[in-house]
């Protein structure tokens, strides 16, 4: 275990010497653009910290809503509801369809979504069929599928399209946990949203925390107007207290902030995909993370001053998972250090 003292960024200082930081997220390198937390400032001066009140209270501040008609507008939805962190927003959306229809989980899906009593596991995708065939023979046909764009631990972006050949007498409540697509994945960060071609009797309910990209703690629900109604209405947004409104304020006002820190990273994935190709144990899949197959190879990197994300995962039992995470903040010549290292 490294323990910090000071944010990181591209870097991180401990005992006084400076390493680079291919840990931990905010993908997009939010945390370190001073523009962004020019705006923060600004929402700090203008709402404060923190609004101390539930959602249903009787002097609600107007942020919210604006925060609330934009999100569903850059998640190409009906609406949207935001929370105080990205796990509230995940569990709540499936005690929400849980309520109404049974929900089935896919493997690798969130504690926070699939981590509840009601939430019912199922196989592997490629039995889709089968799943199906059962149902068919319970007369159950409509339900909700719960499902993570993208399994962060080998960087994974989760494929969709075998529910394109789903009978239409089906009627599915697609819920995707997009923590780690949003902000970043699409042309304009929209997220796993980009790579859906879903059938109209199957609807999708999104939801995602804003501190993997966005560096903002925060999370979001957006799908159809029925749904968020009755997101509205359950207990978890109903008496909890919204995300920090400075945060709000400064995402409303950051959109080309957004688009130039995108860009930034998708060139800093390339460039690494680009100069670790020939190392067959370096693995990534059009993400910001990259999985590192040798044994020792975090341990080596520390040695030379550079941190990476390495611990047992699922378990504790596990060997350690090497993963390198990009962010925007990173310098093509820290990409080169990096794969030099890998080449020794």
């Amino acid at each position: 275990m490294i323990t910090l003292s000071q944010k990181p960024g591209r870097t991180t200082i401990i005992n006084n010497e400076e390493y680079l930081f291919f840990s931990g997220y905010s993908y997009l390198g939010m945390g370190l653009n001073e523009h962004f937390t020019d705006f923060v400032k600004e929402g700090i001066e203008k709402y404060g910290v923190v609004y101390p009140s539930s959602r249903i209270s009787n002097t609600p501040i107007d942020l919210y809503e604006q925060f609330e008609n934009k999100l569903s507008h850059f998640c190409k939805s009906e609406a949207a509801a935001c929370f105080s962190s990205g796990f509230l927003s995940a569990r709540t959306s499936t005690e929400v369809v849980s309520q109404q229809m049974n929900v089935y989980s896919l493997p690798h899906t969130h504690p926070s979504s699939s981590g509840h009593n009601a939430i019912k596991p199922i196989a592997a995708m490629h039995n889709w069929e089968s799943f199906l065939h059962e149902l068919e023979l319970k007369k159950e046909f409509t339900f909700g599928i719960a499902a993570d764009s993208i399994h962060p631990t080998p960087g994974h972006i989760n494929d969709f399209s075998f529910l394109k050949n789903t009978p239409s007498h089906f009627n599915i409540t697609l819920i995707i946990d997009d923590s780690h697509g949003i902000g970043w994945l699409g042309d304009n960060g929209e997220g796993i949203r980009s790579q859906l071609s879903l059938p109209l009797h199957i609807e999708l309910l999104l939801n995602f925390s804003f501190s993997k990209a966005f560096h903002m703690n925060g999370g979001a629900i957006c799908g159809p107007l029925r749904w968020i109604n009755k997101v509205k209405q359950h207990v978890n947004y109903a008496t909890s207290t919204p995300m920090m409104p400075s945060l709000a304020y400064a995402w409303l006002k950051s959109d080309e902030l957004f688009r130039q820190q995108r860009s930034i990273l998708k060139q800093n994935i390339l460039y690494l995909q680009k100069l670790t190709t020939n190392y067959t144990f370096v693995a990534n899949e059009g993400t910001p993370v990259f999985v590192a197959r040798k044994k020792g190879i975090a341990d080596f990197f520390l040695q030379n001053k550079v941190i990476i994300s390495s611990f047992s995962y699922p378990h504790p039992e596990n060997d350690p998972v090497n993963r390198i995470v990009l962010n925007a903040c990173h310098l093509k010549s820290d990409l080169e250090k990096l794969a030099q290292l890998i080449g020794q």
